[in-house]
């Protein structure tokens, strides 16, 4: 079976409290977890948080929020703490400000691990801005669509053309990579609770980086492009 889990951390340090604005008369968090309800054979969806606030969103909803400990390090951890009581094998984690996901999508990384460990989505890079934006993490796959690495950095860096020329001469060159990632069960408790950070992981902030000490095969599938824009 698989389960769809968003962590939820009500603090933020690029927007306060962003998981509880309001868009057009519910949270933003609401938006995202009644969206992934949409996602075909998936048998729940839990919101894990560490704010009773964000957990009372969804009191008689068919969402199920799970209360779970502060000083939990980053998303991953808080789903892993949830993951550990559940007898799902696939665990899908869905970001709690990505409302415009394409169900479609969502279901396609579950998919994805009947052949890998762990998948994520991806999509074409089309602009310069977000090529050099930071907050926007790049992954740079192999022909078959594993990733290679993951980095808020220009990546691929092509030496001697620019942006455009570089759009012009490889077929999508540069890719977006997308918050939501799948696992199976066991690998993202040994994710968790067995593996240290590493220093690529802290130094850049991307928890996918993380998979890499262990050589876990990340398959990254090209999603539908959507704005993300609420």
């Amino acid at each position: 079976m698989t389960v769809i889990i968003i962590p939820a951390r009500k603090g933020s340090t690029r927007l306060k409290n962003k998981l509880l604005l309001q868009v057009k008369g519910k949270p933003v968090i609401q938006w995202t977890a009644e969206n992934c309800l949409n996602v075909k054979g998936i048998s729940k969806v839990i919101v894990a948080t560490d704010s009773e606030e964000i957990a009372s969103v969804f009191k008689n909803s068919p969402v199920e929020a799970v209360v779970t400990p502060s000083d939990l390090k980053s998303g991953s951890d808080r789903v892993a703490y949830v993951a550990k009581d559940l007898k799902d094998e696939k665990i899908i984690n869905v970001q709690g400000d990505e409302p415009l996901l394409d169900p479609e999508d969502i279901q396609k990384v579950a998919q994805a691990l009947d052949r890998s460990d762990v998948s994520t989505l991806s999509y074409p890079i089309t602009t310069e801005e977000d090529y050099i934006n930071p907050n926007v993490v790049k992954v740079v796959t192999d022909r078959k669509g594993y990733a290679l690495y993951f980095s808020r950095s220009p990546v691929p860096f092509y030496r001697d053309i620019d942006f455009s020329q570089m759009l012009n001469s490889f077929r999508f060159p540069v890719k977006k990579h997308i918050g939501i990632y799948g696992y199976n069960r066991d690998v993202l408790l040994d994710f968790a609770y067995k593996l240290k950070p590493s220093t690529y992981r802290t130094d850049r902030k991307v928890r996918t980086a993380q998979a890499f000490r262990k050589r876990i095969q990340d398959k990254s599938y090209k999603c539908k492009k959507r704005q993300y824009r609420y």
